[in-house]
């Protein structure tokens, strides 16, 4: 039980680490995991077919892709192509503020992974109390990730937007 507690701690705390130290935009990674969902929810079910047919023509016949692999892909496959494109878009105090939505982050990843786990790995965690606590409030941390993420977002493009009208007024 208490491996279990370990995992889910490193699913949820994992992405905090990272969104802060390679100072990625939290609010980003945020909505490109709702982008994830998103693919997964609609099109999880194509994505297997494609790679079952792959399978049948033989044209993978090393790369044999899981259900579980696949899931994942459709998951994080948006928030890894922004997280590599937003290395270092934090800078200054805005990284420290950017712990916000690197924190809802983390916990929604969690939410999104653990289903999609392996059953016996996803049931070991299901069975922590820390896990009944996340998903009891799981649409507070849906509806406020997705919240501060908008925000953030908004008072960056707004601030950005200053930014290059200040540039082509003093020129």
């Amino acid at each position: 039980m208490a491996s279990a507690d370990i995992y889910l701690a490193l699913i949820t705390l994992g992405p905090v680490i990272i969104i802060y130290f390679l100072s990625v935009n939290g609010a980003m990674m945020f909505l490109s995991l709702c982008l994830g969902y998103v693919l997964y929810a609609f099109d999880s079910h194509n994505a297997m077919s494609v790679a079952q047919s792959l399978n049948v023509h033989h044209l993978s016949t090393h790369l044999k892709p899981s259900d579980i692999l696949i899931n994942l892909i459709l998951l994080l496959g948006p928030a890894a192509i922004t997280l590599v494109t937003q290395i270092h878009s934090m800078h200054g105090s805005k990284k420290l503020l950017n712990l916000l939505p690197a924190i809802f982050c983390g916990l929604f990843v969690a939410l999104l992974i653990v289903p999609a786990l392996p059953v016996s790995l996803a049931e070991s965690i299901a069975k922590t109390a820390y896990w009944g606590k996340l998903v009891h409030y799981q649409a507070e941390i849906v509806g406020f990730g997705a919240a501060v993420a908008i925000l953030f977002f908004f008072m960056g493009f707004n601030h950005s937007n200053a930014k290059k009208h200040a540039h082509k007024t003093s020129a």
